[in-house]
C-alpha cells in the first residue's frame, strides 16, 4: 500500500513541476482595493495562494481541536459527577431511599391516626 502512496505522490509532484515549467513566461499582478502587487509568474502566485490556504486550514483545525478538547474535559467532569451520584444511590438501601422520599413517615402517620 505504501508503494501506491509514493507513486501517487511522485506523479503529483511531476504534474506540479510540469505546470510550473509551462507557465514560466506568464506574468501577472494582483490588485486588491488600493494595493497592487509587483508582477509575479503565475506558478509562483499559485504556490503562494496554496501556502496561505494551508496555513489558514492549519489555524482553523487547531482551533477546532482545542475547542473539542475543552468540551471533552467538561463532559468528563460531568460524567464523573454522574457516576459518583449513581454510586451513592446504588449504596442506599431501599428503606433509606423510601424514608428519604418521605413515604414511610406519611404512611406511618396515617396508620397511627
Amino acid at each position: 500500500m505504501w508503494i501506491i502512496k509514493w507513486i501517487f505522490m511522485a506523479i503529483l509532484i511531476l504534474f506540479v513541476i510540469g505546470f510550473a515549467m509551462q507557465n514560466t513566461a506568464q506574468i501577472v499582478s494582483i490588485s486588491f482595493f488600493n494595493y497592487r502587487s509587483q508582477e509575479l509568474p503565475v506558478w509562483m502566485l499559485m504556490y503562494i495562494s496554496f501556502g496561505v490556504g494551508v496555513l489558514f486550514w492549519l489555524i482553523v483545525t487547531m482551533l477546532q481541536n482545542t475547542a473539542g478538547r475543552a468540551e471533552k474535559l467538561l463532559l468528563e467532569k460531568e460524567l464523573a459527577k454522574v457516576r459518583q451520584e449513581l454510586d451513592r444511590l446504588r449504596n442506599l438501601s431501599v428503606e433509606e431511599s423510601i424514608a428519604a422520599l418521605g413515604i414511610i413517615t406519611s404512611a406511618s402517620q396515617k396508620s397511627e391516626g
